[in-house]
């Protein structure tokens, strides 16, 4: 999997998480797009082979309108979005999805589906 940039709404419990499972994790502010445009993100992953992690359903619209085949968004859907529901859910996804499979596609990851969109 090509590293990942964490968008500002991914916990830092979350992020820990992903570089203690093997996950090449940046933020955002690590690549000064901190309070940055959802499409400033896109664009920058796209340009630099870098998959997009977020909470934010917005960026299905980044991977439609412009990026699609050449970006990787995944979108993690889990009710409350507290650290612990959004590890439990990538838990989840991990053991159901190869994550070579998924590359540049749209992911959006729910505790009990996976939807993958290229």
């Amino acid at each position: 999997m090509r590293p990942i940039i964490a968008d500002e709404n991914i916990p830092r419990d979350v992020k820990e998480w992903l570089a203690k499972n093997g996950f090449n994790v940046v933020s955002v502010s690590d690549i000064n797009l901190r309070s940055g445009k959802d499409y400033a993100i896109a664009e920058y992953a796209a340009r630099n082979g870098l998959a997009i992690i977020t909470l934010d359903k917005d960026f299905a619209l980044m991977y439609r309108m412009f990026q699609k085949g050449a970006l990787t968004i995944i979108i993690i859907r889990a009710k409350p979005a507290t650290p612990a529901n959004i590890i439990d859910t990538l838990n989840v996804a991990q053991k159901r999805i190869n994550l070579n499979e998924i590359q540049n596609k749209l992911v959006i990851i729910t505790k009990k589906r996976i939807r993958i969109i290229s």
